[in-house]
């Protein structure tokens, strides 16, 4: 994983909302794919572009589970994904909103998911 000093990686504490507050409401998979993406979050574009090798790479996370943290982590309304397309409509990299930094979340989808965790464990 990067080094956490890194200025990217301290993008979130604008004062808006800390990521720790969602630790109730993922798994620790999910966690290190949300950290992930404030690393290579843009300010400019409010989005996190990273290809699912790359943040595998980065979390010593399988691509497999990178992928399944992403799609749990979009049910949950926690990321939004983009996906984004070359002038020739090959798919390139996606882009990720995370929800503390860009919107509001949905309070239903947040409220089933603390819910779906608490019946797991």
């Amino acid at each position: 994983m990067k080094d956490l000093n890194v200025i990217n990686c301290t993008a979130y504490s604008n004062g808006i909302n800390s990521p720790l507050e969602y630790l109730n409401i993922t798994t620790p998979a999910e966690f290190k794919v949300v950290m992930e993406l404030l690393c290579h979050y843009d300010d400019e574009k409010k989005s996190a572009s990273i290809s699912h090798t790359g943040i595998a790479r980065d979390t010593a996370m399988s691509v497999s589970n990178v992928e399944r943290a992403l799609k749990t982590l979009a049910q949950k309304d926690i990321i939004r994904i983009r996906h984004n397309y070359a002038g020739n409509g090959r798919q390139v990299q996606n882009s990720y909103e995370v929800a503390f930094l860009n919107y509001d979340m949905d309070e239903d989808k947040l409220r089933d998911a603390e819910l779906a965790l608490k019946f797991k464990s």
